[in-house]
């Protein structure tokens, strides 16, 4: 995904950088960027807060499950 490329690169992360972030390993936010791997359902909602790259730009294909509103995993209104 372009978007989240270029969002790191503008926050001047590396691949390291931005996935400790979300907790993850820079392979696996490499394989989210590039689209050979999709951000798992339970990520997405974090991926977003750290990003500000909208949950249905993130994940278009579960778009329906994430309404605006709703509470997240972690309790949160999102």
């Amino acid at each position: 995904m372009e978007k989240l490329k270029s969002w790191r690169i503008a926050e001047g992360l590396s691949l390291e950088g931005a996935g400790a972030l979300l907790g993850i390993s820079g392979v696996q936010w490499h394989r989210y960027e590039v689209g050979s791997r999709a951000i798992p359902h339970d990520r997405v909602l974090r991926m977003e807060r750290i990003t500000g790259i909208s949950r249905h730009e993130l994940r278009p294909d579960l778009s329906r499950i994430f309404v605006e509103g709703a509470p997240s995993k972690e309790g949160e209104v999102a």
